[in-house]
């Protein structure tokens, strides 16, 4: 395959190196050359840019660098070959697992119109809660298959988490000192719509080895529009509370909002969150592929994102890297190894910790890939008193490879996405599908993104800088 990618973002030029995970920076002219050379043999490239450009000489000592450094190496393909992958799935289901995802609810005090628990978990209770003999076993489970020496991981997810408070409480408890017997210590984490944080849970979240992620949709309209109660009323002033009492112990608390269809102002909500107090912003679209519906983000809705992105959020964020601020919205973290990076980081590995590191236990103790799968019968992977799996969650990957294989060989951005979320590839009746354009389109425009606002960054502090000198 074609080892480069030549784009143009925000009125700058790059290309990227696919083979090597590297963006570069470089001239309109540099940007026209390469263009040609792609059409073309390099010498006829070089005769025609030379007759048309004056001061070509210069342009194509830059390209001659650029080769110098290994930018026109062919790659044959970016995924892995069948040993490769084979060896990466003996590494991963051989190990130890120090993480786990308990659904200790299914159910939820709110009635999002966007969550897609509601019609995707096929044969679970709406209100089931995981009892305590289950989340018990589970946590056995995750000590006999960690590596002793290692901290472990506890994520509670639901529904509502929070549902089951006592669960939880004791679940902690049980880990705590089994983790002290160790000399190592659990970590948990936990995604709550907060509204039934009272001051004593809001203690126990503000725990420093407990990650915490709070659901909020925006300002009082947008969110009582997406997420109203159970009842038909709005659930902004709850929600407003328990985060208030969350923040009245802990410094930083990160909010995940959802943007539905139609396209929220990105923006606004940006901004609605800084002044809320939040110290992170992750933003998510609606997308629920194995059954679509109404909420789930359209062409339009991206395009629309995707301006936002440009016009105003990259701009802030540069404004606020420059004034020695984090931007507390940052969509770009995963990829900056790839700004710049030297090496080969462009060999897709797995994409997650799916069927090993995510695996989610249902309140019957029923066990799946991650949270998103949970209650879907088709994606079963036995019982977690059985372990992790191991036959089962090979046949996931390599099921989600063959779907994959064909359309992601051959795009310039695998090495950065590493392939599509297995969710969003997969159907309700336990088969993957290659994904869908929409997906691929985001992704692409994502890392473009990101190969922009690392090179603005680097601009910024060179100034900084010779500034100060």
């Amino acid at each position: 395959m074609t080892a480069l990618h030549l784009f143009r973002q925000c009125g700058e030029h790059f290309v990227f190196h696919a083979g090597m995970g590297r963006f570069v920076r470089i001239t309109p002219e540099a940007y026209d050359y390469l263009e040609l050379r792609g059409a073309m043999p390099p010498e006829e490239a070089a005769r025609r840019f030379s007759a048309d450009h004056p001061g070509a000489e210069s342009v194509l000592a830059d390209v001659a660098a650029l080769e110098a450094d290994g930018f026109f190496e062919p790659v044959e393909t970016l995924m892995p070959d069948d040993a490769e992958f084979e060896s990466a799935l003996d590494e991963r289901f051989s190990g130890p697992c120090n993480s786990i995802v308990l659904s200790v609810s299914t159910g939820c005090n709110l009635a999002c119109r966007y969550c897609y628990c509601g019609i995707c978990r096929d044969i679970l209770p709406d209100k089931g809660m995981m009892p305590e003999d289950v989340a018990l076993r589970a946590v056995d489970t995750l000590f006999a298959a960690a590596d002793p020496k290692v901290n472990v991981r506890v994520t509670f997810f639901g529904g509502e988490p929070l549902l089951n408070k006592s669960v939880i409480r004791k679940v902690v408890a049980v880990c705590d000192a089994k983790a002290d017997r160790l000399g190592v210590r659990t970590e948990y984490s936990i995604t709550t719509n907060a509204t039934l944080v009272d001051d004593e849970t809001a203690e126990m979240l503000s725990a420093g080895n407990f990650g915490l992620m709070v659901s909020m949709d925006g300002p009082q309209d947008l969110h009582d529009s997406q997420c109203p109660t159970r009842d038909g009323h709005g659930s902004f002033e709850l929600v407003a509370a328990g985060v208030r009492r969350i923040m009245a112990h802990r410094d930083k608390v990160t909010v995940r909002c959802t943007m539905a269809h139609p396209a929220p102002d990105a923006m606004r909500l940006i901004r609605f969150f800084a002044d809320f107090g939040f110290s992170r912003v992750v933003l998510g679209t609606v997308r629920n592929p194995a059954f679509p519906s109404a909420c789930d983000f359209t062409a339009e809705d991206s395009a629309a994102f995707d301006r936002a992105m440009e016009r105003e959020i990259i701009p802030w964020m540069l404004e606020e890297h420059a004034a020695g601020r984090t931007p507390i919205y940052d969509p770009f973290d995963d990829i900056s190894a790839f700004h710049g990076a030297a090496g080969n980081p462009s060999k897709a590995e797995l994409r997650c910790g799916a069927c090993h590191g995510s695996c989610a236990v249902a309140p019957d103790g029923t066990l799946y890939p991650c949270h998103r799968f949970v209650g879907m019968k088709a994606w079963a992977l036995g019982d977690i008193s059985e372990g992790f799996p191991d036959a089962r969650g090979r046949e996931f990957w390599r099921a989600w490879r063959a779907a994959v294989r064909e359309k992601c060989s051959g795009c310039w951005a695998l090495g950065v996405c590493g392939g599509p979320c297995p969710w969003e590839v997969a159907r309700a009746d336990g088969t993957f599908a290659p994904p869908d354009e929409l997906l691929c389109e985001e992704t692409r425009s994502w890392a473009q993104q990101g190969a922009y606002y690392f090179h603005k960054v680097g601009e910024s502090d060179r100034n900084k800088g010779e500034n100060k000198t």
